[in-house]
């Protein structure tokens, strides 16, 4: 395959460039990334749409029993919330199995310099990189548990001790660890779009590396999550209209109110959710484009600076 040079990972480009050239990428090869993902890219719509509805019918059982849990009898409760959970960790599984099809073409495009073309219309998943992914999502999973938990007790022993400097710590211990989050982003992103690296051996290293650049990766990152905020506003404004007008009608419900909605609003409900989580789906895949090519850009600076501290010792 030809190699396009301004698309060529390893190259250092301003904050600005690096957007620019990610959502090319992206919007270039579009039907290709489309072919490629749009199983998993559906599969997570359904499941999204179904969670959406489970908790639209299930809100008057879980409202009962919040009640009913007052008087010592929560099992409405409980087996709604089973439902809810069950579902959600479905739809987790399905996401981490999406950005595998997606982590799996920037390996492709960092390799072969393009995103190849499908040859089927349904492609198998990519196993070794589904590990990879989860993998990077446990460790995602386990610091965001630590960076939450510390400065919540922290905030809570405050709220029980009254003290507004305890308070005041733990909302800053809070906002510090979101700020040391932001450079693992570097590691991760070079970990799955590559397949010649270990886990281990790129973490650390690659954490101390983004540390590094933390300014260019905070700017990026704030970037894209304000384009994608902007977006998804507007694509899912009548799934949350919907989402709205079937909440007020099930909470009319436990006023003893009738339904009020036409027969045909739980399938239309279903449809609307279920294609504006299909383009949920490929508004999250955008961003991986913007951060693949901010990885490049850090690791073109760091063999630069290597080339620069090698020449100086001879």
């Amino acid at each position: 395959m030809e190699k396009n040079n301004e698309e060529h990972l390893l190259k250092i480009r301003s904050a600005r460039a690096i957007v620019l050239t990610g959502f090319r990428l992206y919007l270039g090869n579009f039907r290709r990334i489309l072919r490629f993902t749009w199983l998993p890219a559906l599969l997570c719509a359904l499941v999204s749409a179904l969670y959406t509805n489970a908790i639209i019918s299930a809100m008057p059982q879980l409202l009962a029993g919040i009640q009913q849990a007052a008087q010592g009898s929560a099992t409405p409760m409980l087996t709604q919330g089973l439902l809810l959970t069950g579902i959600s960790l479905l739809l987790d599984i399905l996401l981490l199995l999406l950005l595998s099809y997606a982590f799996s073409l920037l390996s492709r495009h960092r390799s072969e310099g393009a995103i190849p073309y499908p040859a089927r219309w349904i492609s198998t998943p990519d196993w070794r990189m589904l590990m990879r992914t989860i993998g990077i999502a446990l460790i995602w999973m386990v610091a965001i548990s630590i960076a939450i938990v510390i400065p919540t007790v922290v905030i809570g022993v405050g709220l029980s001790l009254q003290s507004l400097t305890m308070m005041g710590t733990g909302l800053l211990l809070l906002l510090a660890t979101a700020c040391l989050l932001l450079p693992l982003v570097y590691p991760s992103m070079r970990y799955l779009s590559t397949r010649d690296t270990r886990l281990f051996d790129i973490l650390f290293k690659g954490y101390r590396q983004g540390l590094r650049y933390w300014s260019t990766i905070f700017v990026i990152v704030f970037i894209i999550i304000l384009i994608a905020l902007v977006i998804l506003t507007v694509i899912t404004l009548p799934a949350i209209v919907l989402f709205i007008a079937n909440m007020q009608a099930q909470a009319g419900i436990l006023m003893g109110d009738p339904l009020g909605m036409p027969s045909y609003m739980g399938w239309l409900a279903f449809l609307v959710f279920t294609l504006s989580g299909f383009i949920e789906a490929y508004v999250i895949l955008s961003l991986l484009f913007p951060l693949y090519y901010m990885a490049g850009t850090i690791e073109q600076h760091e063999i630069q600076r290597n080339e620069k501290s090698a020449n100086t010792l001879y």
